[in-house]
């Protein structure tokens, strides 16, 4: 039986199709009974559409640079491994 918990863990193997048959299976049923996990797919797919639609290009110069700065920071302050 799949609960709730289990969809949020299952969802991307889902939305990509890797999940097996069985799994695939029990997951549509439950879909079929939750309206809260219906939500939270359909909000899932939607943030994987808006994403992939997103181009670094259409980003304005102070947001790209800002972007840029925050990378360097973090790669500045990772620990180096050696």
């Amino acid at each position: 039986m799949i609960t709730c918990r289990h969809i949020t863990a299952l969802i991307l193997d889902y939305v990509i199709g890797e999940l097996d048959a069985e799994t695939a299976l029990a997951l549509k049923e439950h879909l079929r009974e939750c309206p809260d996990c219906i939500a939270f797919l359909a909000t899932y797919q939607k943030t994987i559409q808006a994403t992939r639609s997103l181009r670094y290009e259409s980003l304005p110069s102070r947001m790209r640079t800002r972007v840029r700065q925050f990378l360097q920071a973090q790669i500045r302050g990772s620990p180096r491994s050696g």
